[in-house]
């Protein structure tokens, strides 16, 4: 097949002051296997040696277009200039200090070309750290994917996850060039973006890890921040980013086309995430609006973050809306949200004849005999609707055997949240971070567990254990 047959493709780069990797990034995405392409780099008039760099890319392949900006007008402006240069049936954004494995592109084109239903394709995920090595961040850590799922348990992939990855994919321009929120100065705004591509479409994925993502450790929320000044003017406040993007994530199921049934589950299923098992997001959220050092039970928690889902819907369309009066209830009345929210959920959820210690009890059966996407779907069901330490302690344990470390973490920390006693949640997740490597956050765990154990588990437990006093010492002495 010649060029002239193939798509062309759009890859936008932003770059401002990237000379540390950018070299690297253009060398990856100018060796795919896949020739026919424009990349399009805007400098947003960087200081040090980018120019130098992206014009002798440019002087050596003719698809490479380098325009500078005459100045810095924001990271966000930038994403957005790349986007509306492009030319192409298909789009991607590229970041500066990113990798990208010679398969990429064509194998994306394959699974879109594939899927009509989908306007963007994403790749598994490998995580590198600043010296290009394998980084532990987001260990068993899986991309997206939403094919044959119903608008609201789209919804629900995104906001169950922390890490959203998805939008660096191949995507269909039309698609995201009508989204709302496209340029819009705000944190974790890439992450709305995703939420409005989901209402519009799927996302497909290649089950290949053929994309490198690099982290850099000891980036504050202030360097965050600064990243998003320009020479046009302020950086946008920030002062509470991470209930900021809980809004700005509402108020996007909002101003869906989405039916009003559909919002209310949308809503209800938002509420019973956050408190339940969004351990991290949680945490960050109660800090910015209460302060350092409070702990809310499930249900004070929800009816915290009602309030911030009642900034996001106008009160005056939604007034006989029951999730709503709830959420104006006098304190004592405060469990009455998650209530409602589980309730509703039980009426649009799959299955929701099963009584939870049904689905708890078929959840066990489907597991021993290897059915692990059906177990996982009936644990969750049963944590929803009735949420227990040991149900998230064997949901963990189904995550476990799915390769889905990060998932199951956040669910045995939810099982010890609920029993600090729960023997068997601390010892996997002692075990589980062992494997990771991280034996100080392994010990105390493993040491919680060890005298309720017996037998050949006690000693097996005590030799981990030991193994990790013995590595912690070792890499301290390096």
């Amino acid at each position: 097949m010649t060029s002239e047959s193939q798509p062309l493709i759009s890859i936008g780069l932003p770059v401002y002051d990237g000379e540390k990797y950018l070299r690297k990034a253009l060398a990856a995405l100018l060796a795919q296997d896949y020739s026919h392409f424009e990349l399009i780099i805007s400098d947003n008039n960087s200081k040090d040696g980018t120019e130098a760099i992206c014009r002798e890319f440019a002087a050596q392949d003719l698809r490479v277009r380098y325009i500078r900006q005459p100045q810095n007008q924001g990271p966000l402006w930038n994403f957005e200039f790349v986007l509306q240069q492009g030319r192409g049936e298909y789009f991607m954004w590229a970041a500066h200090d990113d990798l990208w494995e010679p398969s990429y592109i064509r194998k994306c084109i394959e699974a879109l070309q594939s899927h009509p239903e989908a306007v963007l394709c994403c790749t598994e995920v490998n995580f590198i750290d600043g010296e290009g090595n394998p980084s532990s961040f987001y260990v068993g850590f899986k991309n997206l994917e939403t094919l044959g799922l119903a608008p609201v348990e789209r919804i629900h992939r995104l906001i169950a996850r922390m890490g959203w990855y998805a939008i660096y994919g191949l995507m269909r321009p039309e698609a995201i060039r009508k989204i709302k929120s496209l340029g819009v100065s705000a944190f974790g705004i890439d992450v709305v973006m995703t939420l409005e591509l989901l209402l519009k479409g799927h996302i497909v994925k290649v089950h290949e890890p053929l994309f490198s993502f690099r982290i850099e450790r000891g980036k504050t929320a202030d360097d965050y921040k600064a990243s998003f000044k320009s020479e046009r003017g302020p950086a946008p406040a920030m002062e509470l980013p991470y209930t900021g993007l809980a809004l700005d994530l509402l108020r996007t199921v909002y101003e869906s086309g989405l039916s009003s049934q559909e919002k209310r589950t949308a809503f209800a299923d938002f509420m019973l995430v956050m408190s339940s098992s969004q351990v991290g997001w949680r945490a960050l959220i109660t800090q910015e609006l209460l302060g350092p050092g409070i702990a809310l039970n499930d249900a004070g928690f929800a009816y915290v973050l009602g309030q911030v889902l009642a900034r996001a819907v106008p009160m005056a369309e939604l007034r006989e809306d029951p999730l709503m009066q709830a959420l104006y209830r006098p304190p004592q009345t405060v469990p009455d949200v998650l209530t409602l929210a589980k309730i509703i959920l039980g009426q649009n959820g799959s299955a929701p004849h099963l009584p939870p210690r049904e689905k708890h009890r078929q959840g066990s059966l489907l597991f021993e005999q290897g059915k692990l996407e059906e177990a996982s779907r009936l644990f969750a069901d049963a944590i929803r609707e009735q949420e227990t330490s040991e149900r998230w302690t064997d949901w963990a344990t189904v995550q476990i055997a799915r390769e889905r470390r990060a998932e199951a973490e956040q669910g045995l920390e939810r099982a010890l949240d609920l029993d600090r006693n729960n023997t068997l949640a601390a010892l996997k997740l002692g075990i589980l971070m062992a494997g990771d490597g991280r034996f100080d956050n392994a010990i105390p765990y493993l040491e919680r567990a060890l005298p309720k154990l017996d037998g050949p588990k006690q000693a097996q437990t005590a030799e981990l254990l030991s193994n990790c006093r013995m590595r912690l010492v070792a890499r301290s002495a390096k």
